[in-house]
């Protein structure tokens, strides 16, 4: 049997190619990243998949963007990166997927789950919290960090998280579809407006990166409210969540760490775009 760690959009890829395999993974959701949610009657997706040029894999959109920056040019020392990973670059064209639930939703049809966290491995046996399993080949998509660390190999290994606020309001006239904040003192560093997804309401992607613990989220409501982007009273829905291992530092070359293959963003810890991480997930 062939075991793929994570049920990321790398991972059901890597799991569709693959013979008698079983992903798992510790969310009840599968997709990632891009996994999406039902709100107000709109299917939202947890992080917008703009890319910035078209590919065959998926069905796209072209989406034009009014970009507007504040103090841009210490964003680089707030994210506390030496630049700015390409999923965090934006152009004023851009390409929205438009089927990526549907890909999502295909792929998960065809893959056997096993919804657990990973606690150990020890040569080609899995230890989660639930069972044990015995593996031909391992395939990871899931942090390396994380990998190295349960399999007790030192590392430098380093990355900024996000708090990802999505917030729902009453579509209005803005000046920008992105805003980019360099501002130390402001809490969010980037804010997406897909304005394209509804008639009737923005769609706010808020960026808030931090390393060691979020900012509070009176802090955070407090920066919206004094930079203009919208008060607490004005959203009508919203989801949030964290993402670890958002800008990924450091770099490892070995494709391998023991007998476990490492693919996709976070199993070769570079920072891919959607596009690169589909395509090296269809060679793994």
């Amino acid at each position: 049997m062939r075991v793929i760690l994570g049920g990321g959009i790398a991972g059901l890829i890597i799991a569709n190619n693959k013979k008698e395999s079983v992903v798992i993974e510790q969310q009840p959701k599968l997709g990632g990243i891009f996994t999406y949610d039902e709100l107000l009657g709109l299917k939202i997706p947890f992080h917008p998949p703009l890319v910035d040029s078209q590919f065959d894999y998926f069905k796209s959109e072209k989406i034009n963007l009014r970009i507007f920056s504040k103090k841009e040019k210490f964003i680089l020392n707030k994210l506390k990166v030496q630049e700015i990973p390409k999923w965090l670059s934006f152009n004023e064209q851009m390409y929205y997927i438009t089927n990526l639930s549907e890909k999502i939703e295909y792929l998960s049809k065809n893959v056997r789950v096993l919804h657990s966290n990973i606690k150990k491995i020890v040569k080609d046996k899995i230890i989660t919290n639930n069972s044990v399993l015995s593996a031909e080949e391992i395939y990871s998509t899931i942090s390396r960090k994380y990998i190295s660390e349960i399999l007790g190999k030192k590392n430098e290994l380093r990355s900024v998280s996000f708090i990802e606020f999505i917030a729902i309001v009453p579509k209005r006239e803005r000046q920008w579809d992105i805003y980019i904040n360099g501002d130390d003192g402001v809490s969010f560093s980037h804010i997406i407006n897909a304005y394209w997804i509804s008639q009737q309401y923005d769609i706010l992607y808020v960026l808030i990166p931090f390393v060691a613990s979020p900012p509070v989220w009176d802090k955070i409501y407090s920066d919206l409210k004094r930079e203009q982007i919208v008060t607490k009273d004005e959203i009508v829905g919203f989801r949030s969540r964290i993402i670890r291992d958002g800008i990924l530092i450091g770099e490892e070359k070995e494709e391998y760490i023991g007998s476990i293959k490492m693919c996709g963003r976070l199993g070769k810890w570079k920072n891919f775009t959607l596009v690169e991480t589909v395509l090296d997930s269809l060679r793994c």
